[in-house]
């Protein structure tokens, strides 16, 4: 179940359109890599199997996200 659940957030992030975003790109990407960041956080901290497959379910997802708008970032030339 959480499987499908985060796979849809992946195939969301394929068509998000940064231009719609009333901050910046680097304001984006610096608050996926803390999202990213406290999702370790969390996955260090978990003992119950089922979190344990959620916070790496959180991993993953967070790290899509990190480096779908890093890859725009570095399309756009804005780093």
């Amino acid at each position: 179940m959480l499987s499908s659940y985060y796979q849809g957030l992946k195939v969301k992030l394929v068509i998000l359109d940064l231009d719609e975003f009333n901050f910046t790109i680097d304001e984006e990407l610096e608050a996926a890599k803390k999202e990213w960041l406290e999702a370790q956080a969390y996955f260090q901290k978990v003992k119950e199997p089922d979190l344990v497959d959620y916070a790496i379910y959180s991993i993953e997802a967070a790290q899509a996200k990190y480096n779908y708008l890093l890859k725009e970032v570095k399309k756009k030339g804005h780093r």
